[in-house]
Order: structure tokens, then C-alpha cells, then sequence
């Protein structure tokens, strides 16, 4: 899934404020644990394989924005 979002558009919506200018794409993480972007592989962390992550691209860098739901039980004996 290759989209992208204005920063502008985020914003109105309550989340994160962004700098002017930053774009937003989405991209699934291989179970090697990279992406590609522009053509170029990327090692983000094979705990995401097959989740999506947020990238942010801001003048000559890219952000990484994940989340990573955590869910741990432990026995009350």
C-alpha cells in the first residue's frame, strides 16, 4: 500500500502536529523487517513483520512513527 497524506489534512483531525511540508506514507514492513521507499530497502525491526507503519518524510529525512500494541498476562497465584 503506497499512499500518501498532507500533513495539513493529520492536523485537522486532532493528531500529532506535523512541520509544514511533511507528507505522510504508510507501508508495510517484509517479514525480513524492511521496507522500501523511493526504490531503496529500509531495516526497520522484524517484530513488525506484516504490520503497517507510518513514515514521515520532512525535507531530506525519514521518520519511522510506529506503535506497537503490547498485551502481557501473569498468573495472580
Amino acid at each position: 500500500m503506497n499512499t500518501s497524506t498532507d500533513a495539513n489534512t493529520l492536523e485537522g483531525r486532532g493528531n500529532t502536529r506535523l512541520p509544514e511540508g511533511a507528507n505522510i506514507f504508510s507501508r508495510k514492513v517484509a517479514r525480513s523487517g524492511h521496507i522500501s521507499f523511493e526504490g531503496r530497502p529500509y531495516f526497520i525491526s522484524k517484530t513488525l513483520a506484516g504490520r503497517y507503519i507510518r513514515l514521515i518524510v520532512v525535507a531530506d529525512r525519514l521518520i519511522v512513527d510506529t506503535t506497537i500494541p503490547l498485551h502481557k498476562e501473569y498468573p495472580l497465584v
